[in-house]
Order: structure tokens, then C-alpha cells, then sequence
């Protein structure tokens, strides 16, 4: 019986590890502690967030064209810490530090740098069905929004946010990627009419910080700080199915392309996965 079990564990933690060995079949170079990446479909690049030296005004955006032929690695320059990133029509938001950023996607100039009110670490942006803009704050514990007349409010505060990075938007629930104390982050939805928060995984898986859809009613989700990426789902059924390095961040999965992409904050590198 023993033996059995012994086996049974064994072939188990072989699955795993073969899962873990995926690797990246691209890993592209020349960014400075790169945070978050997004597509803009309608311009078919690229846009990612270098937080930079974190010497003031040192932190950029990249533009990177999805064959990769055309790369501007500072193409919006003079920020900060920029971390989030969300495209809203010809429009490019950005988080940083206790501003939110906005710029014009065809020229690159930034047009606004809106102070928020009471923030100490903003993060991740997401965006719902009526346009309104709602983002993360690690370091308060808290998720502001921005209405589409440009008005800004503390949405929630709780320490039940659990410092929130990673945020998604459904139907019915925001989702959130938590960073947590130490590495005991969790993944918490958030009901988007009582505002009420449960979490969705079990126990603390780490720090978490990037939160995608995989499209079958899973979601991919990074652990920054151990590298692992992993797919859980709203009963709080948790995966793993790959490791990269530490620093893994704020994560992008495009469905139709089954690839999943990883800005790679301390190897100042974009990695790309294929997950056929």
C-alpha cells in the first residue's frame, strides 16, 4: 500500500514538472524593469510599462509592433514608476505612483498627469462596459474609479483587499490579484453591486500580480514572486502550469494566439509563451 501511494505521489509531481519545463519561445530584450504589457488591436502594437532606475522621470513606455520589426523602447518618456496600462479609444492610461497618466496613442504626448487624491502606490487599471476606469492600490489597500466624466473616487477601501496589484472586470465581480503580506496573497472577487469580497483560492499562494482570462471560465494568473503562473478558476480550483523566474508581472494572454506574454521586471525582458 505504501509503494502505491509512494507511486501515485511520484507520477503526480512528474506531470507537474513537465508542465514547469515549458519555455519561452521568445525572449525580447531592451527594457528597464518592465511592468505590464497590453495590445491595442486597432494599432496592432504593443505598449509596455518601464518602471525604470525608479529615479524620477526615468520610467517609459515601449511600443513594440506585434512582428516586432518596429521597436520604440522609450517612446513616452519623463515618467516615474508606471505600472498599469489600459487603452480607451485613442487614448493610453497609465498608472504612476499617485497619478494617473494620460496619452494620445497616435502621437505619444501626454496630455494629462491627474493627481489622485489620498493614493500612495497605484497599480493595475481595468475598464467595464460603461467606460468607467477602475484601478488598483497596492500599497492603501484600495480600488479607485474614474467616471467617464473624468471624476475620481475611493471606490473601496478594506485590508480584506489584501493590497490589491492585479485587477479583472466580469460581469459581476471584479477580480483581484493580491499581493498580500510576505507571500500569502490571495485571488478575491469583488461584488460589483455590494462591493462585498471573498476570496477564491483556498490559501495564499504569493504575491500575486497579474490576472488574465483564459477564455473557458479560467483565468491565468502570475505569482511575481516566484515565477509561477497558474490558472484557477471561481471555485477556487488552482493549476499550475508553468515557472518562468522571479519577477514574473502583470501578465497578457491573447486568446486567438494561445500566447501569454510576461514582462520580466528584474531580466528587463519581455518573455513570450506559447500555451497551444
Amino acid at each position: 500500500m505504501k509503494y502505491f501511494i509512494l507511486l501515485i505521489t511520484f507520477c503526480g509531481m512528474t506531470a507537474i514538472g513537465q508542465e514547469q519545463t515549458k519555455t519561452p519561445e521568445l525572449k525580447l530584450p531592451g527594457f528597464s524593469h518592465p511592468e505590464s504589457v497590453i495590445l491595442n488591436e486597432e494599432t496592432d502594437y504593443f505598449y509596455v510599462s518601464n518602471m525604470g532606475d525608479r529615479n524620477e522621470g526615468d520610467g517609459f513606455i515601449s511600443r513594440i509592433s506585434r512582428k516586432w520589426q518596429d521597436q520604440e523602447h522609450s517612446w513616452i518618456s519623463g515618467l516615474n514608476d508606471p505600472k498599469g496600462l489600459l487603452v480607451k479609444g485613442d487614448r493610453l492610461y497609465v498608472t504612476d505612483i499617485k497619478h494617473l497618466i494620460e496619452m494620445d496613442l497616435n502621437s505619444g504626448e501626454i496630455l494629462q498627469r491627474i493627481p489622485v487624491e489620498g493614493a500612495e502606490s497605484l497599480n493595475d487599471l481595468a475598464m467595464d462596459e460603461d467606460e468607467n476606469i477602475f484601478f488598483s492600490d497596492l500599497a492603501k489597500s484600495s480600488i479607485y474609479k474614474m467616471n467617464v466624466e473624468g471624476e475620481i473616487e475611493e471606490w473601496l477601501h478594506s485590508p480584506e483587499l489584501e493590497k490589491p496589484n492585479g485587477l479583472f472586470i466580469t460581469p459581476e465581480y471584479i477580480l483581484v490579484a493580491a499581493w498580500g503580506d510576505d507571500q500569502n496573497g490571495n485571488i478575491l472577487k469583488v461584488d460589483r453591486s455590494t462591493k462585498k469580497i471573498t476570496r477564491i483560492s483556498k490559501n495564499g499562494i504569493g504575491n500575486m500580480d497579474g490576472i488574465q482570462s483564459k477564455g473557458n471560465g479560467e483565468y491565468y494568473i502570475s505569482d511575481w514572486a516566484t515565477g509561477k503562473i497558474y490558472t484557477i478558476d471561481l471555485e477556487g480550483n488552482l493549476k499550475e502550469v508553468l515557472t518562468s523566474e522571479k519577477s514574473a508581472g502583470d501578465i497578457l494572454y491573447l486568446k486567438n494566439d494561445k500566447k501569454l506574454y510576461l514582462p520580466m521586471n528584474h531580466q528587463n525582458e519581455l518573455w513570450i509563451y506559447n500555451m497551444n
